[in-house]
């Protein structure tokens, strides 16, 4: 851990590997492409300490040059001195600059095509500028053309890309632009107080700045009002836009763990120009890298200037964190052209050549392997198939077939990968009683003294087993309790009495060897050689005879199976054997028919068996404290490498939760987690803040492609899935003239009515006895009771809407206000449009889009 005096730290622009952080003392680093961190100078990132900068401490302000000859940096201090530095042992005197009034140095920017021109902005003096411009190689700036803004203070600077243009916040309030060919006038300047952080986009096309929590977004080629405006829940730390990336701005927020993107996209319409921005939110510091529960907070963040999406980060502790972005669905969409515009690259695995070529072209000592990256957001793709498809695509597929709204729809139908089809098989399997329950509760494991902890372990009952087809054999241990037997259904296993029928389903899928090895673990040895038997008879005509061949040797072998299994013959070529036996349950097969000393880790860790086969296994045949053990254990693999599989053992919990932003992290699927979320964790982590995110980032995918149905149905189900108390959904009536409620009094005389009595009115506001509102067709006030003469054949069915309590409500046009009975009008627009007002010429009726004889039953 790194002492927590660090302030900021950057790349060097000309310098791919070298980089320097300042704070109490200045450094000077180099990334090496050895990731060894025993001999490194920092804890996380492979990197070699060179020098240090000893003239300057508690730097202000820190940038690196565009020097290309060796590293050089402006440093700005709090009493308003500039040193300019390049590392080395001599001192030149001349590299310095003070300003004429001592106050504070706010900002520094060198400009990228002269890399000798360095602006200097200082605080508010009344008889001094608070901008100056230095040659470095002509010395000290002394001419007054060389000073700007009298009186004023610089709150931030940038250049302009494309002219010899310094862009300047001012003194709070405005935005200038100085022309260094015009001396010290100002070319233009933009009223406005978002001053802050300017950034000019690698197009230099666009300008960004801030204010608190808003983000304002310029184009310098038309600056007479902003063309966005973000605004987000926390004030900004930092602004930066991503050089390898035009669209990519990002931003640090204050006491945040988060690294915030804006996808900033523009749509060219007819008549102006659109822009849209997807927002997206990282945590780069992941759990291995804080001991303490909640992630740091982020200070710094320095974007690698050639290679791609690569930055360095800086926690408020003083962590040094290198990331590549990951993969991620920043997409936007036009409403005029119907268009979603895909991000500007394909999808691809961290370390794939593709990645390395865009790396070794800008730079032939940048570091392009994700080994050597030791980033946390860096990882290679757990679902492989994903890669040979565009990630948008392969989601927006899934959207439009319903993915995750339908649960009770069949998964082989979804274009879904064999992966997560097993993952949704195995939580629909696991879904009861409205709650995802998994197999660490059902075990009763980490329940402390509590009466379920009791229960499912009080219960336990140990029995010996003998191999029932060999005489003279060694026994084994059976466990069995209620729990268990509830989580060997949970895992897909069934009783034993349903073994065979089981089995034989199994088989009919073309599942001989996992049938055989489940018919092996209930000792049922001559069935599997039946089975595998089976198996080598139906593949002696598939296009792999190998397949063949290896189940009618393992039948062989397991027909000749000794069941006194301290047989060294036997278990010395099971162990040269397996090495070959490229099917993972044959090799659970022998593993398991060799086991000494109820020693069963080689058919526990065996990767190939499915974590629902192998957490069956260890139900069966691993005491109480060996199973919660190996649980935990699997527990945390599954978290450690994004396993969707550890759900089963979880269930909806946090480390479920974990598990899926683990899943998250790997894949950049928040398609999924948002989904599985929505759907198994609606109860008490429902309101977890990784959860929301997931799923407001879901949502803004759907509005991005305009899938607006997708997404209403989404937050309908999304809804319904809420707990909790509903507020009963009512309509008040209020006066327009005193705004009190008419509501109660309607209801009052709604009581007081009777079948018989005569019509009774309530014509006017019981509090103010101002009139209420009339029908235009009856002249009835509102609150009337309506005599309605029906047929006496009539009925609620022939009547339809008639009938409906809706008939007798109120109901006005939105452009001229008019109205009345819901019944009157619509008998009024089924041979009119126009208002039923004589004075109104409003046609009320066209500006509906439904047809006068198309009328809907209302209830």
């Amino acid at each position: 851990m790194m002492s927590g005096t660090i302030h900021g730290l950057s790349w060097f622009p000309q310098f791919p590997d070298k980089f320097v952080t300042w704070g109490q003392e200045i450094k000077l680093y180099e990334r090496t492409q050895h990731d060894d961190n025993r001999r490194s100078a920092l804890p996380n990132i492979a990197a070699n300490f060179l020098a240090t900068e000893t003239r300057y401490q508690y730097a202000r302000c820190v940038q690196p040059s565009y020097h290309k000859s060796r590293p050089i940096i402006a440093v700005g201090l709090g009493d308003g001195k500039v040193g300019i530095c390049d590392f080395h042992e001599t001192v030149d005197n001349s590299w310095e600059f003070t300003p004429r009034q001592q106050r504070m140095c706010l900002c520094l920017a060198w400009n990228e095509f002269d890399p000798n021109v360095l602006a200097i902005g200082h605080d508010r003096h009344r008889s001094d500028s608070c901008i100056a411009i230095w040659d470095i190689e002509r010395g000290v700036p002394k001419d007054a053309v060389s000073f700007f803004g009298h009186s004023e203070s610089a709150q931030s600077m940038c250049w302009d890309k494309n002219r010899r243009v310094l862009i300047a916040g001012v003194s709070q309030k405005q935005i200038k632009l100085f022309d260094l060919k015009q001396g010290n006038t100002t070319c233009q300047s933009i009223q406005t107080k978002m001053v802050h952080g300017l950034a000019v986009a690698p197009n230099g096309n666009y300008l960004c700045s801030y204010l608190d929590s808003v983000i304002m977004l310029w184009d310098l080629r038309l600056l007479d009002h902003p063309l966005k405006t973000i605004q987000s829940g926390k004030n900004h730390l930092q602004l930066s836009w991503c050089p390898t990336r035009t669209s990519l701005l990002t931003s640090l927020q204050r006491e945040s763990p988060f690294i915030t993107l804006y996808d900033i996209r523009s749509v060219d319409a007819e008549s102006s120009r659109e822009v849209y921005h997807v927002k997206r939110q990282l945590q780069p510091f992941q759990a291995k890298y804080y001991n303490t529960n909640k992630p740091p907070t982020l200070t710094s963040l320095s974007w690698h200037n050639n290679d791609y999406e690569r930055a360095l980060l800086l926690s408020e502790q003083g962590n040094i964190l290198e990331i590549r972005l990951p993969l991620s669905l920043l997409t936007t969409y036009s409403n005029h052209k119907k268009l979603p515009l895909l991000p500007q690259r394909p999808l691809t695995i961290a370390n794939s050549p593709t990645r390395q070529n865009s790396s070794q072209s800008n730079s032939s000592t940048s570091i392009t392997c994700s080994s050597t990256l030791n980033s946390a957001l860096n990882f290679e793709i757990l679902d492989h198939s994903l890669t040979k498809e565009d990630l948008v695509e392969e989601t927006y597929q899934r959207a439009l077939s319903d993915y995750g709204l339908k649960t009770d729809l069949h998964v082989d139908s979804l274009p879904l990968t064999p992966y997560l089809k097993s993952v949704w098989l195995t939580l629909g399997n696991l879904y009861r009683e409205e709650r995802l329950t998994g197999l660490k509760s059902v075990l009763g494991i980490n329940l402390g003294h509590t009466s379920e902890a009791l229960m499912a372990s009080s219960r336990i009952e140990s029995r010996v087993l003998q191999w029932p087809d060999f005489i003279n054999s060694n026994n084994l241990v059976c466990y069995r309790s209620e729990q268990r037997d509830v989580a060997l259904k949970l895992c897909g296993w069934v009783n034993e009495s349903d073994l065979e029928r089981f089995v034989n389903g199994l088989c009919d899928n073309k599942e001989f060897s996992r049938a055989a090895m489940i018919c092996v673990f209930h000792l049922k040895i001559v069935f599997a050689c039946d089975m595998l038997s089976k198996a080598a008879d139906l593949s002696r005509n598939s296009k792999d005879p190998h397949d063949a061949s290896m189940f009618r040797i393992a039948a062989i072998a397991l027909s000749s199976f000794n069941a006194d299994r301290c047989n060294s013959t036997w278990r010395n070529q099971r162990s040269n054997a397996n090495k070959q036996i490229q099917d993972a349950h044959l090799r659970a097969i022998f593993s398991f028919l060799t086991t000494e000393n109820d020693n069963f880790d080689a058919v526990l860790t065996e990767e190939g068996i499915s974590l629902a086969d192998r957490v069956a296994f260890a139900c069966k045949y691993l005491s109480e404290s060996k199973l919660s053990d190996y649980v935990k254990q699997l527990i945390q693999k599954s978290i450690e490498n994004g396993d969707l599989n550890g759900l089963l053992l979880t269930g909806e919990s946090l480390d479920g939760i974990n598990i899926l932003q683990a899943y998250l992290d790997l894949t950049s699927d928040v398609q999924t987690v948002a989904l599985i979320a929505i759907n198994y964790f609606h109860r008490e982590h429902f309101t977890d803040n990784r959860i929301q995110y997931w799923i407001s980032s879901y949502l803004d995918d759907l509005n991005s492609w305009g899938l607006w149905e997708k997404r209403a149905e989404l937050d309908i189900k999304i809804e319904n899935l809420r707990t909790g108390t509903r507020t009963t959904r009512s309509v008040f009536l209020s006066c327009n003239f005193c705004g009190k409620s008419v509501s109660n009094a309607l209801q009052e005389d709604v009581r007081m009515r009777s079948a018989t009595t005569n019509i009774n009115k309530l014509s006017s506001c019981p509090s103010c006895r101002k009139p209420l509102p009339r029908c235009s067709l009856c002249l009835l006030h509102m609150g009337t009771t309506l005599n309605i003469s029906l047929p006496s054949d009539a009925t609620h069915e022939s009547l339809g809407w008639q009938s409906k309590p809706f008939s007798k409500w109120f109901s006005w046009c939105q452009t001229c206000r008019h109205g009345g009975h819901t019944e009157h009008m619509m008998q009024w627009f089924k041979q009119n449009s126009e208002c039923p007002v004589s004075s109104c010429s409003c046609r009320c009726f066209d500006m509906d889009g439904t047809l006068p004889n198309d009328i809907a039953d209302y209830s």
